[in-house]
């Protein structure tokens, strides 16, 4: 996915080229979603921030599922209050997270303008084949 994507990553000549101030910034955020002990750097990072933050929702649909399928519902007869904290403590997290309004200035109608063509003109290349082809031209494998 993204910059860590084999096609991408095999570039060395063009990671070389990449000013150190923008390695090390891929270097740092690269270990911010590292996955390890359940996204805890991601978690702790975020913990810190004020709203409004816009959460990683997969990690947090993640959270939700896991508490929803690995513990049940009821217990004895009785409703399992453990499993419904920590689903409300996942919806606090995202209540959270918009408990604030953004306030932006409107884009002049220019530049909203541009940004609209500039993205209508991108295309999305998600062929793995198509990608590592690319790649290959752009530095070919060395003998």
């Amino acid at each position: 996915m993204g910059l860590s994507n084999m096609a991408i990553s095999r570039l060395s000549q063009t990671w070389e080229k990449l000013p150190s101030k923008f390695r090390k910034l891929y270097t740092e955020f690269e270990s911010l979603i590292d996955p390890s002990r359940n996204h805890r750097a991601y978690r702790l990072s975020v913990s810190k921030l004020q709203p409004p933050i816009v959460p990683f929702m997969p990690l947090l649909l993640k959270d939700m599922t896991f508490t929803h399928e690995g513990n049940k519902t009821s217990l004895d007869g009785l409703v399992n209050f453990e499993k419904m904290h920590m689903l409300a403590q996942t919806l606090r997290t995202i209540r959270f997270c918009r408990s604030r309004h953004l306030v932006l200035e409107p884009p002049s109608p220019k530049s909203e303008g541009d940004v609209k063509s500039y993205i209508s003109c991108l295309r999305v290349i998600d062929n793995q084949r198509i990608l590592t082809g690319m790649s290959q031209k752009l530095e070919p494998r060395r003998s």
